[in-house]
């Protein structure tokens, strides 16, 4: 159950980011909004997978 819990907290920050760098890459017509809010996609998921896995002991 907990695992499910932090599953969905992290979805709906990454959908929020995910969002949020489309709206910034369009208004700045750069990619880089896309590149940084990947990069912390990418260390909330690691952070939650360890959580997860940490859950399992």
């Amino acid at each position: 159950m907990q695992a499910s819990m932090i599953f969905t907290s992290n979805d709906i920050i990454i959908n929020i980011g995910v969002i949020a760098a489309g709206a910034l890459v369009y208004v700045t017509n750069s990619k880089y909004p896309d590149l940084i809010i990947g990069c912390f996609v990418f260390l909330l998921v690691m952070k939650g997978a360890i959580r997860i896995l940490k859950l399992a002991k």
